[in-house]
């Protein structure tokens, strides 16, 4: 967990990336893909590219949302 969120990084915010919290990290893993892909989602589908300033904020609001709606859950 030594890198940096390149979703959080995109939206000013340094942190270190939260794989095992994190909704995007592997969820390329639950889709039909033929190759075995590890990893982040938005890094994967390359989602923050040169508009990625509305995707990434948007992209970081989606994360929250679904923190929230688990960590209520998990209560």
């Amino acid at each position: 967990m030594s890198e940096s969120c390149k979703l959080k990084a995109a939206n000013s915010i340094l942190a270190h990336c939260d794989e095992e919290q994190c909704v995007y990290w592997r969820v390329v893993d639950h889709l039909d893909i033929n190759a075995a892909v590890n990893g982040c989602a938005i890094q994967h589908f390359e989602l923050l590219g040169d508009e990625g300033d509305h995707v990434a904020s948007w992209l970081l609001s989606v994360k929250e949302r679904m923190e929230g709606v688990r960590h209520r859950r998990d209560a």
